[in-house]
């Protein structure tokens, strides 16, 4: 019994070490597993945009950041101005409620590489 005493509260604090364990996408997803070759617009950028720009209240008709981010040619408009690269690459404060993962934001960068187009 002494020895469930004496030994309880080291082996509670091992579990509880352990059992804190959460997946970071990207230690789990290298870089090196991010292929951004031939990233597009209509594969990669757009669905990216969608959920994390083109939200409600956001970069949408009637929403409150500047520029509506709701098809190519508004992004486009952003993109020649040079302020997309900027916030999202640059800064990387854009979007502001969560991170992209390096993975996207080396997406985003590759399709600016090549010139943005309409892919």
């Amino acid at each position: 019994m002494s020895k469930i005493i004496k030994f309880g509260p080291l082996l509670l604090a091992i579990l509880l070490l352990f059992a804190c364990y959460k997946d970071n996408e990207e230690e789990l997803y290298s870089e090196s597993e991010c292929e951004t070759a031939g990233a597009s617009f209509s594969k990669d950028i757009a669905p990216l945009i969608q959920a994390e720009c083109a939200t409600p209240g956001c970069h949408v008709q009637g929403g409150s950041a500047n520029g509506i981010f709701e098809n190519y040619q508004n992004v486009k408009a952003k993109v020649d101005n040079g302020s997309f690269r900027n916030r999202v690459v640059v800064l990387k404060d854009m979007p502001p409620s969560s991170s992209l993962s390096n993975c996207q934001i080396a997406h985003i960068e590759a399709w600016l590489d090549a010139g943005a187009p309409n892919n």
